[in-house]
């Protein structure tokens, strides 16, 4: 392993670094860390698949997966359920988990495998696994071939072989000009996958964080960033501001790029497939690591109970936090310096898919939070005691300063992940509409206050772009979104401005809508007020002293909660409890059991005592 502290190197250490022997020292300890890591993540799956297969995130009063992973492991509810899946399909594919076991196929290659293995064709998968690039394994797969002929395909339908030779059937062979994309994060709804970008003051941030907002709120569900982008254009094409320019495409100026060029996808795309050909220089001996002795080991998963699976999935989330730790450090250098290079691979791309078995977005991640506990210690040393998640971590990342950073690190572990998301939007809004931008602490306990809207139109003298608004959307989309923003854009003004008077016509016909007449909607922000439930529908007016109970309708006695909680959280299984004054002063239990504690203890968003 690495060294439990691994020095950061100096400007000068960097310059008379030997990048040779760095590249083939660091590539080891990058090996042997990803097979810890995956080692890891099948035994997280293990537990995770009976846990999702009881739906034991009820028991523990969290009504949705999504909410119980962000809130418990730091994970999005996909990662949980693929990971859940993949450990699941190898206890019924002996062939593939023995090869997974002795670090001849990462994680990559096992997800992708387990998609289309039986345990009559496995043996073959394996085989062409070991031969073939992941890129061109996870095509083959794609396009639906089989490890071997049965005789009822057609006669131009091959063995993928350990060579690579294939001959694809004629419907089967994309197009000469099809852009093959070298992974999933280049491609949202089927289409390819368009970055939008929007240069702006500062301020006006601050009006588009509060716009998506709203969307999330007419909507009545989280919604991602494009398709509240969506919503946002759909809304302000209806407008009678937008009908003059009906009879023009989007301006000139649109400043949206693909995430990267076709030409150089396709070139990718037709390189070599075996892996020997593709990375000649490289050594594929396996490195393989036996599990760390600290995480618990499956012995009997389906004997326990909802509260023994968490515990379990957390002590396993801890040992992969303390494994990325040190990989986001070892990744950075390797990033910065070209070190792939040096090993025979082009991009990092493929350095990280194809050696370390994992993908570029989570590659980008674990660096992305090494920078920012970079510049600081605080952070740092949280983090590596796995005391801040990675989430947590990147959530403060723009509010870290020598000012206030050690009073965020400690903001982060205090509250649950919804109510810091809330803080850091307020913290953010009131930095942006501030002109000298100067660095906000954490709110005090109660009522976030948000600025107002005169706050968010204010001009400032000789205001010009100073922050670029970039997201991700379906070329679709994107071009939607161009439309709506040339429609408010008049002749010979920046286009962010049109931006902002698109966000402005929005916002006043969103907000002019009749809503429900109930003013606890209305407070509770049309959410459930449960602090680690990120539900926005199906809202329900909950006393919290039960009316037979000689409670009152006073709105400090009433609260905003999701049916699930409110059915069957407070009044069907008991799993939930809450007293006090709404809407900051409420004490909550999740988790209610009798012969134990309960999983978690809040008041308002911060918590009062963690398992």
């Amino acid at each position: 392993m690495p060294p439990e502290h691994l020095a950061r190197p100096t400007r000068d250490e960097l310059h008379d670094l030997d990048r040779g022997d760095c590249a083939l020292l660091v590539d080891g300890y990058l090996r042997l860390l990803a097979r810890q890591e995956a080692a890891c993540r099948r035994l997280l799956g293990t537990f995770a698949a009976v846990f999702l297969r009881r739906k034991a995130q009820h028991r523990l009063a969290f009504t949705r997966v999504g909410d119980y992973a962000r809130e418990r492991l730091g994970l999005s509810a996909r990662e949980l359920q693929s990971t859940a899946h993949v450990a699941t399909k190898l206890d019924g594919l002996p062939a593939i988990a023995r090869a997974f076991d002795m670090g001849e196929l990462s994680w990559t290659h096992t997800r992708a495998l387990v998609q289309v293995a039986t345990p009559e064709t496995e043996a073959a998968w394996v085989a062409c696994a070991r031969a073939l690039t992941v890129r061109a394994l996870e095509r083959r797969i794609g396009v639906g071939l089989r490890p071997c002929d049965d005789g009822t395909s057609s006669s131009d339908e091959t063995v993928p072989s350990s060579d690579g030779a294939v001959t694809l059937p004629r419907d089967r062979r994309p197009a000469a000009t099809e852009a093959i994309d070298e992974d999933d994060s280049s491609r949202l709804e089927g289409e390819p996958a368009v970055r939008i970008r929007i240069g702006s003051p500062r301020r006006v941030r601050a009006l588009w964080r509060a716009t998506v907002e709203l969307a999330r709120q007419m909507a009545g569900e989280s919604l991602p960033l494009w398709q509240a982008c969506e919503a946002i254009a759909a809304e302000g094409l209806t407008s009678p501001a937008a009908c003059r320019a009906a009879s023009r495409g989007p301006t000139s100026e649109a400043n949206v790029t693909c995430r990267g060029g076709d030409a150089a996808v396709v070139a990718a795309a037709d390189g070599p497939e075996r892996r020997a050909d593709a990375f000649p220089f490289v050594d594929w001996n396996a490195v393989a690591d036996a599990i760390p002795a600290s995480l618990p080991l499956p012995d009997s998963c389906e004997t326990l109970d909802a509260f023994a699976l968490d515990a379990r999935m957390r002590a396993t989330v801890a040992a992969m936090q303390r494994v990325h730790w040190q990989t986001g450090r070892l990744l950075r250098l390797v990033f910065d310096l070209r070190l792939y290079r040096l090993l025979g691979f082009r991009t990092a791309a493929h350095y990280v898919k194809e050696r370390l078995g994992i993908g570029i977005r989570s590659a980008e991640m674990l660096v992305a939070v090494e920078r920012v506990t970079w510049r600081a210690p605080a952070l740092a040393t949280a983090y590596e005691r796995g005391l801040v998640s990675a989430l947590r971590a990147l959530m403060i990342a723009p509010l870290l300063s020598e000012t206030h950073g050690a009073a965020w690190v400690g903001r982060a572990r205090e509250v649950t992940v919804r109510r810091l998301g809330e803080e850091v939007q307020w913290a953010l809004n009131h930095q942006d509409v501030d002109p000298l931008c100067e660095s906000v602490a954490p709110p005090p306990a109660g009522a976030l206050v948000m600025p107002t809207p005169a706050q968010m139109r204010a001009c400032f003298p000789d205001e010009a772009p100073e922050i670029v608004i970039s997201l991700p959307a379906p070329a679709s989309v994107a071009a939607l979104f161009e439309t709506a923003i040339a429609a408010f854009t008049r002749r010979g003004e920046a286009r962010w401005r049109g931006f902002e008077r698109l966000l402005e016509n929005v916002r006043t016909e969103w907000n002019g809508r009749p809503r429900h007449p109930d003013p606890v909607f209305a407070r509770d922000r049309w959410r459930c007020a449960v602090p680690t439930c990120g539900a926005r529908r199906n809202l329900h007016d909950h006393h919290v002293l039960f009316r037979s109970r000689g409670g009152d309708n006073h709105r400090t006695n009433r609260v905003a909660l999701c049916a699930q909680h409110h059915q069957h959280g407070v009044h069907g299984g008991g799993y939930l409890r809450a007293w006090g004054e709404a809407p900051d002063g409420i004490h909550w239990e999740l988790g209610v059991r009798r012969d134990g504690p309960p999983l978690l203890k809040l008041r308002g968003g911060r918590y009062v005592t963690v398992d």
